[in-house]
């Protein structure tokens, strides 16, 4: 019979129910991994910072070398605590400061755990046909956090992540944003098979933490097909200069349909640019998208991806359709000066 780890919720929602052995981040063990659960409630319950120090952990003992009835007496000293003081709370004004949006902290740790639960064999995650332009990698928490807060979503945006693997920006953007939508499209079958794991491990965690987050869905198809004006941001991850040669061959009409379908204010995010940063519109490249769009380089972050260490920068593409109108403008009144409206 498996051996399992409960931890009751400090909102009194539906206890975690954790398998023995814990999954673990890198450089972690599980008995860290189950404190690091509890230290983050302590953010929304101050008051439990002092039993965890004096009664919950141990003093002087190495946790990380805790075994499973170590680990199962924490959770239960745990337990008792956070029972003790949600009854101490329960009808009381402190129990209506409580922030239903997640902290930083807290939403960078359940999404670790998502993954740690979901993805049984990272390995799966790059199984692609030879010779095709699929190599799995995977964003940064820290690199869509520069994303969202240059984006600024509002209420009634939409977001989606094209190629979007396990699902993991989609996840942080709707817990993190007032976002009204977040899509993935995932065409590789091993990422969005875990992608549905880790959509049910997401909303569990939230759950537990009395955390609300917009709504989601992640899906497995080819993505070319499925476009709508509606989306705010657009993430797009190509990995090296091989596969994004590749991939605008294989989707030649990708670029078309974001110039058809994306309304003013649209923001693509990718790792290439789709047109250089200093484009200027002439005659010979009225065609190009690099005539309705401003491009802007994010701050190069360093471990923003999962393909290389080196500092990796994305490209902030708004669509701006004044651009073009401006330039015909300039034609038929070469001498009139035209006046320049600021990049949203």
């Amino acid at each position: 019979m498996a051996q399992k780890l409960k931890l009751h919720s400090p909102v009194g929602a539906e206890a975690l129910i954790i398998k023995w052995p814990v999954a673990t981040s890198e450089g972690k063990e599980g008995p860290e991994e189950i404190v690091d659960t509890i230290r983050l409630v302590c953010e929304d319950f101050p008051e439990l910072s002092t039993p965890l120090a004096t009664r919950i952990l141990k003093q002087g003992e190495d946790i990380s070398s805790y075994d499973y009835e170590q680990t199962k007496s924490l959770c239960d000293r745990y337990n008792k605590a956070i029972d003790s003081l949600r009854q101490l709370v329960k009808g009381s004004p402190r129990s209506k400061q409580f922030s239903k949006k997640a902290s930083r902290s807290q939403l960078k740790h359940i999404l670790q755990q998502c993954y740690n639960q979901s993805v049984k064999d990272p390995e799966k995650l790059n199984q692609y046909q030879p010779f095709s332009p699929g190599v799995y990698g995977e964003t940064s928490f820290e690199l869509v956090e520069q994303m969202i807060k240059y984006v600024r979503f509002s209420e009634s945006d939409y977001f989606i992540d094209l190629g979007s693997g396990v699902g993991q920006v989609v996840l942080q953007v709707s817990a993190a944003t007032d976002c009204k939508f977040c899509y993935g499209i995932e065409k590789a079958e091993w990422p969005a098979e875990y992608a549905m794991a880790m959509e049910k491990e997401f909303s569990k965690w939230m759950k537990w933490y009395g955390k609300e987050h917009g709504k989601f869905l992640v899906k497995f198809f080819k993505y070319v097909n499925y476009f709508t004006s509606n989306f705010k941001a657009i993430l797009l991850n190509v990995q090296n200069d091989d596969i994004y040669g590749a991939f605008m061959f294989v989707f030649p009409q990708l670029k078309q349909r974001f110039a058809n379908c994306l309304k003013e204010g649209a923001r693509i995010v990718s790792s290439k640019e789709f047109c250089p940063l200093n484009f200027r519109i002439t005659e010979r490249n009225l065609s190009d998208i690099g005539t309705i769009m401003q491009v802007e380089e994010l701050s190069p972050l360093c471990g923003a991806v999962s393909w290389t260490g080196k500092p990796f920068a994305y490209y902030v593409h708004t669509i701006d359709r004044t651009l073009l109108e401006k330039y015909f403008q300039r034609l038929k009144n070469p001498n009139k000066k035209v006046r320049t409206i600021p990049s949203l």
